[in-house]
């Protein structure tokens, strides 16, 4: 597959981070990562040709999350959430990751896929169904949330 092992190489850290941040499980964002690569992959030939390739890979991840999560609700049978990974688990620092689990939903989703996933605003809007200019709304303010969160030294207002 030609192309096929430089794009999983330079694409899988990003978007096995914005995964774990998404569904705060180490092994259930390894999975989903497996399962979304190995479709990128059996379709290569039309994957290659899409203008935001790591996008794909992520939109694929997140529908394979929902349908998961919507079977599980419909067995009843399970919890709902996912147990959250250990802090030696998390490929970030704990402290950040623990400010993005405070952030909403969509937020998470947000900060996910444009700083974690490095994908751009349109490739981030396309994966989450939602405008750019909503992404951009939404990151701005989850990046003021996590900078207060973050930030050891408040600095006094003069």
């Amino acid at each position: 597959m030609s192309g096929f092992d430089e794009f999983y190489r330079a694409t899988r850290d990003g978007c096995f981070r914005a995964l774990v941040a998404v569904t705060r499980d180490h092994e259930e964002a390894a999975d989903l990562l497996a399962e979304a690569y190995t479709r990128a992959w059996e379709r290569w030939s039309t994957v290659s040709r899409h203008p935001a390739r790591a996008a794909w890979v992520m939109r694929t991840a997140l529908n394979l999350h929902r349908d998961e999560r919507r079977r599980l609700r419909r067995l009843a049978r399970l919890p709902r959430r996912p147990e959250r990974a250990q802090a030696s688990e998390l490929p970030f620092d704990p402290a950040v990751m623990e400010a993005l689990q405070r952030l909403p939903r969509r937020q998470r989703q947000v900060v996910a896929l444009r700083i974690l996933a490095d994908l751009d605003t349109a490739a981030a809007a396309d994966v989450l169904g939602i405008a750019p200019s909503t992404v951009a709304v939404h990151l701005h303010r989850a990046l003021g949330t996590l900078r207060g969160a973050l930030d050891p030294v408040q600095e006094e207002p003069t």
